[in-house]
């Protein structure tokens, strides 16, 4: 069965395309050559956002939208599969957009048996609709001249740009592309062709590089080598290469003129079942690992090939511990075969087998921050954790595709500092080391507040600041040393295991790849962040579910990342915060080094009840203007892009009120966002959820994981947590009039509250003192109250009264007024309040 999909543009632009329903609509689009802009391809970064207006469809996981934008339409292309025929919009113009995928025919122009079972397929694509600009590494996807299937094949070159691009392809004995090659091919054949698509591909090389090709992975392990050689990389290259027989060697003619011309580049080959006249080394492709300089782990290794060599490869890398080297990897997959994770039914089990085999284990759903740092508290108590991690294997510092956030902004708060610190002892020092920023938030931030810049000076507070991928690296370095936690990568949970008779998890079902594993266990975590898959999961056994509250409050962040040259580097501070002044205004701006050579400078935009992220470099300087100040947009000016548009929409403050149910199953908690999930802008979140593992550490420090009050003794507790960062950053978002049911959500005294903090805030700019007690209420080591003794009301109160006395209008009257009063006769007009 197929419908037809109606996708319209900004523009007025109108293409149909075919969908199948077991197609989302990207994966239709990317097919047919209909451009739609998409990043992390699992639903969490939002980037794929449109609206269906007429039609049927399945949303998928919808964790970017919020209720009220699935009510009115809203989609997510990468996840929703159309039910009927269907009219898809996109707020963004046909032409320009940065979709990645370039569609179109290719001509076949040679064929080449390289090896009895390796073709080298070279295809004319001078006719596509514009240049593919691949990176080395990446891939592209062929399908077959007389067949419906398409196959992934990596391409063998380093130029992006050239008219001709070539393939290194396995004959199988039964394969469509095989059978194309072997039998059919002929030059001028077309073969319909899109790319390029992969997240392999060369980065920025500061460190030696080590690459392993197995088999046919020498494609795109040969690109990156001839890049890494273009560029003069002053770096050493070694490559690895591996293969089963003698005969499967090839290319080593340019691997032999790559080293001939780079004093820098070596390689070595190795079979593992060689003939008799093989003259060379004998074994695994790890094998050629032990006579590699790996420096300890400071190298940049990229691994490409089948499954096994990149098992096999990690497993080496682990026994030694090489903790800090950076991993990139591809792995092929049979031909055919599909990454999708589909659940397969929950096999049958004996409650008391699954309690017997748990004992002494715990589980942990996630690997972010929160889940590493919940597996290191648990080891305390049981003999054995796993964490339960969607994402591949993630040895590097950049983001990963499950945590879409990662590119942006973040912070380890005072109090998220401290807490850390007393599970992983050091690791502050380590994140300084490997070039996180630790500063005088007063000295070294420059920040916009109430509408104009804050004088920098010492504040006594110390702030930790990078990007979340280098702070997630460290702290993933320090369980490769912990014999007792295992991970068990590119895994889901999909269901908890439920011990009726005595109302306890006693362990989840996993799902990878289609298949299904009971983990039992005697205590579980949940730290899945909001697209949790617990409360889901209590509903299906028939149990209570926490009550949900949201707000709406439609966030977008895109960060793009540039190279700063030395001369444009900043000396007198690493960061740049221009606040959104609610509710006169909706956009805010950060600009930071990524660490501490300085040498990258992140630009992240964030835009409230907004739709339309910049999706290319010249949308993101246009929208870099709409900020609070022009000078982000002038920082940036002039700077090479290093990156991508990188976008992650937040749509839901959530919050699941577990200590409001009734009952509640034992050996199950949830922590970080997966219990409460708060406006990012704050950088309250890692801070958040360690302070909720510390309460969850103190209990376990006294026992009775099997006392039916032990989950809710922990939930009473965090839940003091989360309503102090629920309120404090709930405050400022409810002064904006759009969010559904403002009026009802605002306390009886929030506009004298708002009054205040306004005052506070004009106080700060003048008065050191208030300024630090406000710094140690946002980075949670003091109350709220704490701004409300005498001698803070006494100083803030006088300094607005001196104003009023002298005639002279507030800081936020001068930077507001005129909006102020725009506000108030809108509100007249509708009849609302906008505080």
């Amino acid at each position: 069965m197929t419908f037809q999909v109606t996708v319209r543009y900004s523009d007025g632009t109108v293409r149909v395309m075919p969908a199948t329903p077991d197609q989302t609509v990207l994966q239709a689009a990317e097919e047919y050559g209909i451009p739609v802009v998409s990043a992390c391809q699992s639903g969490v970064c939002g980037t794929c956002v449109g609206r269906c207006t007429e039609g049927d469809y399945e949303p998928g996981n919808v964790v970017a939208l919020n209720r009220s934008e699935c009510d009115e339409g809203r989609i997510l292309a990468c996840q929703a599969r159309v039910r009927s025929d269907c009219t898809v919009e996109f707020e963004y113009p046909f032409d320009g957009n940065a979709a990645r995928i370039v569609v179109g025919e290719a001509v076949v122009t040679r064929i080449e048996r390289l090896a009895p079972e390796t073709a080298l397929l070279a295809l004319d694509i001078s006719g596509l609709p514009s240049a593919l600009g691949f990176r080395p590494g990446q891939f592209a996807q062929l399908r077959v001249p007389g067949a419906e299937s398409w196959r992934s094949y990596s391409f063998t070159h380093a130029d992006g740009n050239a008219s001709e691009v070539e393939f290194l392809i396995r004959l199988l004995p039964q394969g469509a592309m095989s059978d194309y090659l072997r039998d059919r091919a002929r030059p001028g054949d077309r073969v319909k062709l899109r790319a390029p698509k992969g997240d392999f591909y060369l980065r920025s090389a500061a460190r030696p590089v080590v690459l392993v090709a197995g088999g046919t992975g020498l494609s795109a392990i040969l690109a990156i080598a001839e890049e890494l050689v273009a560029r003069g990389c002053p770096q050493p290259v070694r490559l690895n290469y591996g293969v089963t027989r003698a005969a499967d060697l090839v290319l080593l003619d340019r691997l032999a003129r790559l080293a001939a011309a780079y004093p820098n580049f070596t390689f070595e080959t190795i079979v593992a079942e060689p003939s008799a006249d093989w003259g060379g080394r004998t074994g695994l492709v790890t094998d050629l690992l032990d006579g590699t300089d790996l420096r300890g782990g400071d190298v940049d290794i990229y691994l490409c090939g089948p499954s096994a060599m990149i098992d096999a490869t990690r497993a080496w890398l682990d026994a030694r511990r090489l903790n800090n080297a950076n991993l990139y990897y591809e792995k092929f997959l049979p031909s055919g075969a599909s990454s999708a994770r589909t659940a397969a039914p929950v096999p049958e089990f004996d409650p008391a087998d699954i309690r017997r085999r748990g004992r002494g284990r715990a589980v942990v759903i996630g690997g972010s921050i929160a889940g590493m740092s919940a597996a290191k508290v648990l080891t305390e108590t049981f003999d054995k954790v796993i964490v339960v991690e969607k994402d591949q294997d993630h040895r590097r510092a950049e983001g990963r595709p499950g945590a879409a956030q990662g590119w942006h902004i973040h912070h380890l708060l005072v109090a998220g500092q401290r807490q850390i610190e007393t599970i992983f002892p050091g690791v502050v020092d380590d994140m300084v080391r490997a070039g996180a920023f630790r500063v005088d938030m007063g000295e070294q931030y420059r920040l916009m507040l109430a509408g104009s810049w804050k004088k920098q000076v010492a504040s006594g507070v110390e702030i930790i600041c990078a990007g979340r991928p280098l702070l997630e690296w460290c702290v993933r370095r320090r369980l490769d040393g912990e014999p007792d936690i295992d991970y068990r990568y590119e895994s889901e949970v999909a269901d908890l295991i439920l011990d009726r008779d005595n109302h306890a998890v006693i362990g989840v079902v996993v799902t990878r790849n289609g298949e299904t594993e009971i983990l039992p266990a005697e205590f579980v975590v949940d730290a899945a962040g909001k697209n949790t898959p617990v409360p889901a999961a209590l509903g299906r056994l028939g149990l209570d579910t926490p009550e949900t509250e949201e707000d709406h409050i439609n966030c977008f962040y895109s960060t793009m990342q540039h190279n700063v040259p030395p001369e444009r580097a900043w000396r007198d501070r690493v960061m740049t915060i221009c606040y959104a002044h609610r509710p006169y205004q909706r956009y805010y701006a950060a600009q930071f080094f990524t660490d501490s050579s300085r040498s990258v400078l992140a630009t992240s935009l964030v835009g409230y009840n907004f739709y339309s992220p910049p999706r290319n470099p010249d949308e993101f300087r246009a929208f870099a203007r709409q900020m609070p100040t022009p000078e982000i947009g002038s920082e940036i000016d002039g700077l090479e892009p290093r990156s991508q548009v990188f976008n992650f929409r937040y749509p839901t403050m959530q919050r699941w009120h577990y200590e409001d149910m009734k009952t509640l199953p034992s050996g199950l908690v949830s922590i970080g966002d997966a219990y409460c999930s708060a406006d990012p802008v704050s950088g309250a979140g890692m801070t958040k959820a360690l302070l909720e593992l510390d309460e969850l550490r103190k209990l376990l420090r006294k026992g009775h994981i099997h006392d039916k009050r032990f989950v809710r003794r922990y939930y009473r507790r965090i839940s003091c947590i989360a309503d102090l960062v629920w309120s404090v950053i709930r405050e400022q978002n409810l002064r904006y009039p759009w969010i559904p049911d403002v009026e009802k959500k605002r306390p009886f005294y929030f506009r004298a509250q708002n009054w205040y903090i306004d005052r506070v805030l004009e106080a700060m700019h003048e008065d050191p003192a208030i300024y630090r007690r406000y710094l140690m209420v946002t980075h949670f080591v003091a109350k709220p109250s704490v701004l409300m003794r005498p001698d803070v009301t006494a100083r803030v109160l006088w300094k607005w009264l001196a104003s009023r006395l002298c005639g002279q209008p507030t800081l936020v009257e001068r930077n507001f007024g005129q909006q102020k009063i725009e506000l108030r006769q809108g509100a007249r007009q509708t009849g609302g309040i906008h505080g």
